[in-house]
């Protein structure tokens, strides 16, 4: 499918909490359980969503989705300001590598 959207630089989820919560309903059942209420279900001890995965009572492909869509959504929601900073700071990350793989 091709979308025409003159002037429109880029298009992204906002603020789809409500709408992950509805399409990922078992995830969103699972994080009940989880130990802390911020949990971001992908490091923590003691999330409820990564110990279903691990156990296989979740499919990875669909917790997979569900990561990248709460990632693109945290990324639409950052300000102009906010972006641009992420940017500068990946910059001088890749000339730093540059800089010392120059010297090997």
């Amino acid at each position: 499918m091709i979308i025409d959207t003159p002037g429109m630089r880029e298009l992204g989820n906002i603020s789809i909490t409500e709408g992950l919560d509805k399409t990922f309903d078992e995830i969103a059942d699972l994080a009940t359980n989880c130990k802390f209420t911020d949990c971001t279900h992908t490091v923590e001890k003691g999330c409820a969503v990564i110990e279903a995965l691990e156990n296989g009572e979740l499919d990875n492909e669909r917790y997979g989705n569900f990561i990248k869509l709460k990632k693109e959504s945290a990324y639409y929601e950052r300000t102009y300001l906010e972006k641009r900073k992420k940017e500068k700071e990946f910059g001088k990350l890749i000339k730093s590598v540059l800089k010392h793989n120059k010297r090997n």
